[in-house]
C-alpha cells in the first residue's frame, strides 16, 4: 500500500467518523436518521458558500463561523424530523428520509444553476479562497486535519454517553421511551437534541469534504456517505469509540474496491456490492463480535489442517 492510498482510506475513515457519530447520536435516542444523505450535501453546499462569502474575514474567524454556519443548516433539516415526531408522532425514519430525497435535487439544481462557480467543465460552486483550506498532513494524499477532529468527536460522544446524565438519560430513551417518560425524563427534549445534533455532525462531515478534500462543492460528492455513516453507527453497536476502527475498516473496503475497479476495468458497483456482503454477514450474526467471529473462522481452518 502506497502513501497515497493510504492516506485516502484514513481521509475518507475521518468523514465517515464524523457522521456516524451523528447516526450513532441518533441511534442511541431510539431514532433512525435516514436524512445522512442530504445533510451531509447540504452542509458541503451551504459551506462553500460561507467560505466563499467570508473570503475578506482572516481564516482563524471565517474558518470556525462557517464551519458552526454549515452544521446548523444541515441541522435545521433535522430539526423538522424531530419536531414531526414529538408533535405529530411521525417516524423520524420517513420524514428525515423524504426530506432529505426532497433536498438534494433542490441542491443539484442550485449548483447547476444560481451557484455555479466559473467552471465551464464541472457542475460545483465556486472554489473556496486558498488561505481557507486545510493542508494535507500526508502528501500527496488529501488526508488533512479533518481526521483528527473526527476522532476527537469520537472521544467527546464517548464521553457524553457514558460519563454524563444526559448520554444516561438518552440511553434509557432510546430502550424504553415509556419508562424514560415515566422516569420524569423530557421526550422533547432528548429527541430534538439527539435528532438535531445528528443533523449538525452529518452537516460537519459535508464541510470537512469541502474544506479538506473538494475545495468546492460538486454535484453528488455525497454520495454513499450518509448510507456508509448508517452501516458504520450500526456496526460499532453500542460504544462511539468502535466508530473509529470501523471508519477505516469500511474506508479501506470502498477505497480499495474502486481502485481496483478502476485499473481491472470492473464496474465501479463492484465496491458496493463487497460493502453488501461483509454488512449481511454482520447482520447474520448480530450476538457475536467481530473479533470473536474472525477468530472462529481462523481456529476451524487450524482445526481441519
Amino acid at each position: 500500500m502506497n502513501i497515497y492510498l493510504l492516506g485516502t482510506i484514513l481521509n475518507v475513515a475521518g468523514i465517515l467518523m464524523t457522521a456516524s457519530a451523528g447516526s450513532f447520536l441518533s441511534i442511541k435516542g431510539g431514532n433512525f436518521n435516514l436524512g445522512g444523505e442530504g445533510q451531509v450535501y447540504a452542509g458541503g453546499f451551504a459551506g462553500a458558500l460561507f467560505l466563499c462569502a467570508c473570503r475578506n474575514l482572516p481564516a482563524f474567524a471565517a474558518v470556525p463561523l462557517c464551519m458552526i454556519g454549515a452544521g446548523l443548516v444541515a441541522a435545521l433539516m433535522a430539526l423538522i424530523p424531530a419536531l414531526l415526531k414529538y408533535f405529530r408522532g411521525v417516524d423520524v425514519l420517513l420524514s428525515s428520509f423524504l426530506i432529505s430525497a426532497g433536498c438534494i435535487p433542490l441542491i443539484d439544481s442550485f449548483i447547476a444553476g444560481p451557484f455555479r462557480g466559473p467552471t465551464n467543465n464541472l457542475l460545483a460552486t465556486e472554489f473556496i479562497p486558498k488561505n481557507f483550506r486545510f493542508s494535507s498532513i500526508m502528501n500527496p494524499s488529501p488526508l488533512n486535519f479533518t481526521f483528527i477532529i473526527a476522532i476527537a468527536l469520537c472521544v467527546l460522544l464517548y464521553f457524553v454517553i457514558f460519563r454524563t446524565e444526559f448520554g444516561q438519560q438518552l440511553t434509557v430513551f432510546g430502550i424504553s421511551s415509556d419508562f424514560a417518560v415515566y422516569s420524569g425524563f423530557s421526550s422533547f427534549r432528548l429527541t430534538v437534541i439527539s435528532v438535531t445534533v445528528s443533523g449538525f455532525l452529518h452537516g460537519l462531515a459535508g464541510f470537512f469534504c469541502v474544506i479538506g478534500t473538494y475545495f468546492t462543492c460538486h454535484s453528488g460528492f455525497y454520495s454513499g456517505f450518509g448510507w456508509n455513516a448508517l452501516s458504520v453507527a450500526l456496526i460499532s453497536k453500542k460504544n462511539p469509540l468502535f466508530i473509529i476502527p470501523a471508519a477505516i475498516i469500511l474506508a479501506a473496503l470502498s477505497t480499495g474496491a474502486s481502485q481496483f475497479s478502476l485499473m481491472h476495468n470492473f464496474g465501479f458497483d463492484m465496491g458496493s456490492m463487497l460493502q453488501g456482503v461483509i454488512l449481511f454477514l454482520i447482520v447474520l450474526s448480530p450476538d457475536v463480535k467481530p473479533v470473536q467471529f474472525i477468530r472462529k473462522i481462523f481456529l476451524k481452518k487450524g482445526s481441519e489442517k
